[in-house]
C-alpha cells in the first residue's frame, strides 16, 4: 500500500473518530429521545467505517466480519430501544385516558 493511500486512510479514521465524539455528545444532551436514538445509531455505523477502514488499512479480512457482525448487532440494538420506548409511550398514553376517566366520575 503507497504511503499516500495510508495517509488518506489515516486522515479517514481521524475525522471518523471526531464524528463519533460529536455525535456522542448529540446522543447524552438530547433534547429529545429520538435525537439519542439517531445518534446512537450514527455512532455504530461510523464505528463500521473505522473498523471497514482499518481491514483495508491493516490488510486484514477478518475485520470486515466484525465490522458485519458488529453492523448487526448495532441494528438490533436500536430496532430494540425503539420497540421499548414506543411500548413506554403507549402505556402513557393508556395511564393519562384512565386519569382522565377517573376524574370525570
Amino acid at each position: 500500500m503507497s504511503e499516500g493511500l495510508k495517509l488518506v486512510l489515516e486522515i479517514a479514521v481521524g475525522l471518523l473518530a471526531m464524528g463519533v465524539c460529536i455525535v456522542l455528545i448529540r446522543a447524552i444532551k438530547g433534547p429529545r429521545f429520538t435525537d439519542r436514538i439517531m445518534a446512537i445509531n450514527m455512532i455504530g455505523t461510523m464505528t463500521t467505517a473505522m473498523i471497514c477502514i482499518l481491514s483495508a488499512y491493516l490488510n486484514e479480512v477478518w475485520l470486515i466480519d466484525v465490522a458485519l457482525v458488529y453492523t448487526l448487532l448495532s441494528f438490533l440494538a436500536v430496532v430494540i430501544i425503539c420497540h421499548v420506548v414506543t411500548l413506554h409511550h403507549k402505556g402513557r398514553e393508556l395511564f393519562l385516558k384512565r386519569k382522565e376517566e377517573e376524574a370525570k366520575e
